[in-house]
Order: C-alpha cells, then sequence, then structure tokens
C-alpha cells in the first residue's frame, strides 16, 4: 500500500479530520513536512502552512524561509511566516535553546489557529521519531508513560504520519521529485535526540530491521498497559492522598500495604518532576523505622516524610524569612503576615487561636516578628518553668513544612506569641491590668 493510501486510511480509521476541516501544517522545509503537505494537497484537504524562522543558522535559515515561500506559491497554499529572536527569548526566561523554540513556535501557531479559525495543528512527525522518542524517554526515565511514544492525537493537535518510516517518506519524496531542505544541525550529535538517531539506532537495526514497524507495534500495547496502570493509579490516589492548601499527603500506613508502592508514587510525582531514583529512595526511607523528617526535592516541589503522611509542596510556598521590627500598634503594614493590633478596654476571650489580649505596657514595644529558630523557649500558661518549642512542636504533631511556617512575636528575646498557636504566661493578664492590647492574625 503506498504512503497516500495509507495516510487516507489512518486518517478514516482514527478520525483525525474531514475535508471540512481547516488545517495548519507546520512547515520546516524538510522532506517530512514537504511529503505532508504534498500529500495533503493531492487528497484535497484545505491547508495553509507556518514557517518558523529561530535566526540560529544564519543564511541557511533565510534560505529556509524562501524555500518554503516559494513550495507554498507553487502549490498554490496560504503560508504564514514569522521571525524570532530566539537566544534573547532563551536568555529571557532561562531555557535551553531547544526549549525555546519549542515556546515560541506552539505559541505563535495556536495565535494563528485563533486568529485564522483553524481546526486542527498539524505535524510531520513520523515513525522513526516514534523510535528516538521512545528511546529518548528510556534514557531520561518517565516510565510506562514515556514507553507510549508520541500520541498522535492531543485535542487539536494531529501527527496523521506516524505510520510511516523514514524510508517510506523519502521514496516519496524521490518519486515525485519534490524538493526540499535540509537542516544541518540535524547532523550534530551533541544533541541527545541527534545521538539517538545517529549512533543508537542504526546499531539496533542492525539487529532488527523492521525496528520501526516492532517498536510501533509495541507501542500499542504500551498504551494499553499503561491505561490499565493509570486507571489502577487514580483509583489509590482517591483511597490514599487528599490536597489541602496546595499540599499533597499521601497515607504512609495505606501506601505501605501496596504491593508495588514505587509504581504508584511514579504515577504521583513524576509530574511534579521527582526523578525515579529518589522514588526507589522514597520507598526505603518510609519502610524504615525511623522515617520522619526526611526530605527530597524536585526543581518544582519540596517532599518530606511525616510521620503519618509523605507531604508534599510547590517550591512558591517555601516560607518567607526575615526579621520585622514593630514600633507602634499601627506599624504592621509592612509585616509579611496580616497582624492588626488595637487597644481595647477589656478582654474577652472567643477561644481563637489567631487572636491575644495582653497587658499594654510602656516597655512593651518595639517588638519583633521573626521565624522560630533552635533553642527557643517559651513558657506555657500554667507552668512555671519552660519548654523549648521543638518539643512544643512535637506535643502538637506539627510536621516539617507546619513548623517552617511558625511565626514568633517577641520583645527582645522572651517569646510573647506563637501565633496561631500559644501564648506565653508571663503575657497573662493581671488582675488590675487597665491598658490591654488586642492582636489578631487575619
Amino acid at each position: 500500500m503506498t504512503v497516500l493510501k495509507q495516510l487516507e486510511a489512518n486518517i478514516r480509521k482514527n478520525g483525525l479530520f474531514d475535508k471540512e476541516h481547516r488545517l495548519l501544517l507546520a512547515f520546516s522545509g524538510g522532506i517530512d513536512s514537504v511529503v505532508l503537505a504534498h500529500l495533503l494537497h493531492s487528497m484535497g484537504y484545505s491547508c495553509s502552512l507556518a514557517h518558523c524562522n529561530f535566526r540560529l543558522r544564519g543564511s541557511e535559515a533565510q534560505g529556509d524561509k524562501a524555500f518554503c515561500e516559494n513550495f507554498a506559491k507553487d502549490l498554490g497554499l496560504p503560508v504564514f511566516t514569522k521571525d524570532f529572536d530566539t537566544k534573547a527569548y532563551a536568555a529571557e526566561r532561562k531555557l535551553s535553546t531547544q526549549m525555546a523554540a519549542r515556546e515560541l513556535r506552539y505559541t505563535w501557531f495556536k495565535e494563528l489557529m485563533t486568529e485564522h479559525g483553524f481546526d486542527r495543528l498539524l505535524t510531520a512527525h513520523h515513525a522513526n521519531d516514534n523510535v528516538e522518542t521512545l528511546l529518548v524517554n528510556l534514557v531520561r526515565g518517565t516510565g510506562i508513560k514515556g514507553l507510549q511514544g508520541i500520541p498522535e492525537r492531543q485535542d487539536y493537535l494531529v501527527r496523521p504520519l506516524l505510520f510511516a518510516t523514514k524510508e517510506e517518506i523519502m521514496a516519496y519524496g524521490n518519486n515525485h521529485q519534490l524538493p526540499y531542505r535540509n537542516d544541518s544541525s540535524n547532523a550534530e550529535v551533541k544533541y541527545k535526540r541527534n545521538f539517538i538517531r545517529h549512533k543508537v539506532i542504526p546499531e539496533l537495526k542492525s539487529l532488527n530491521p523492521a525496528l520501526e514497524e516492532t517498536i510501533h507495534t509495541s507501542v500499542q500495547f504500551f498504551k494499553q498497559s499503561a491505561e490499565i496502570v493509570q486507571a489502577y493509579a487514580r483509583e489509590k490516589y482517591t483511597a490514599m492522598c487528599h490536597e489541602a492548601d496546595k499540599q499533597l499527603f499521601i497515607d504512609i500506613q495505606a501506601l505501605s500495604k501496596e504491593p508495588y508502592p514505587e509504581t504508584l508514587l511514579f504515577e504521583w510525582l513524576h509530574q511534579r518532576h521527582f526523578k525515579p531514583r529518589q522514588i526507589a529512595q522514597l520507598c526505603e526511607v518510609i519502610h524504615s523505622e525511623k522515617h520522619s523528617g526526611k526530605q527530597f526535592s524536585s526543581p518544582t516541589h519540596r517532599l518530606v516524610v511525616d510521620r503519618k503522611y509523605i507531604i508534599v509542596q510547590p517550591f512558591e510556598r517555601e516560607p518567607l524569612r526575615g526579621t520585622y521590627t514593630i514600633n507602634t500598634p499601627d506599624d504592621t503594614r509592612h509585616l509579611p503576615i496580616a497582624l492588626s493590633m488595637e487597644a481595647v478596654n477589656e478582654a474577652i476571650f472567643s477561644g481563637n487561636r489567631n487572636e491575644i489580649v495582653i497587658p499594654y505596657t510602656d516597655q512593651l514595644f518595639p517588638l519583633t516578628l521573626r521565624r522560630w529558630k533552635q533553642g527557643d523557649k517559651f513558657r506555657p500558661f500554667g507552668m512555671t518553668g519552660f519548654k523549648k518549642l521543638s518539643d512544643f512542636f512535637k506535643d502538637q504533631k506539627l510536621s516539617l513544612f507546619e513548623k517552617e511556617a511558625v511565626w514568633i512575636l517577641a520583645n527582645k528575646e522572651q517569646i510573647i506569641w506563637i501565633i496561631g498557636y500559644r501564648m506565653d504566661d508571663r503575657c497573662r493578664i493581671g488582675v488590675m491590668e487597665q491598658a490591654l492590647l488586642r492582636m489578631t492574625l487575619g
């Protein structure tokens, strides 16, 4: 069966798009996108081309742009082109050049679709790309999800040529004498994907000449297996996990009873950018006797193993540090928390932990707002001695993240209030107190 017939069958079988749909093809000018554009035009689809000039290869890139415009003109297809300052964009956002180019092109493609009413965005990925992607994912360690390769369709994004090998695409181009451009950067093996393409895959094909077909078949099984695993992980997530205030809580006892806790943790944590090695170490930790307090971090999240839960939170929640001076009751606008103070005539105790009333003396100010530190101690109500804050937090069963979030209000070194938890006994109101100060959090 010819590539054209295979493409017709694939579009029809999987319902990728119809003749009524307006298609936008990401067009580099390479053989893959040239062949797909020619196929779609031959089949009578309404197709426009979109070419990105990332200005990374000087005159070669300008030549690509001119080629794309001429190719579109020869076929009578509309074409959109755009130049990007990719290096400046990458530097500004601290991205690799490849990631910057990806963000730029897909953002622009989406803009074109919205502005001109396109129904589908097409790319010319093929079977060889699928092999490369699967091997790259194996190297990175993306689990069973990565073994599914490149999805044929993601919402409006469609890759209709995934069934075709590079050899089949080249043969179609040669048979129809189609011109195309070669990207010289594709030959540079310093890029991981190019290394796999030029060094690894040829060795694998020497063992199995039908490598693309074999992997294409395997990917179908991987997809089904992944759906089973992900469905099981979703079911267990509902039973073992809960989320609150942007934090994820995983029940350690329930997880420990599972036969494959590492697989479940991978499904839940890899999207938070934890590595397989970290997840394996985490499993060892939760099965040890003394696991509480162990920490792990990914580029985006922090994880702590508490007494009952594995707790995960984004880095944006990392608590503010610093020391803040409060000179008067009205001097609170610069504080990182919503703390208010006002003079009152009587103490009405509501039982609210976010509110205290203390004697208002001349020696009270200035006050200091700060995080707690090791060695801090206070006198709990009804006690004559002192208690370390670390012991108090232990009694309260606070997690590491909760302890990090605690603010202390102090007069010099004397703690007045563990905000939101407990007031110091030395600040209790006496029988003859005249002036009082109410402090409220929130």
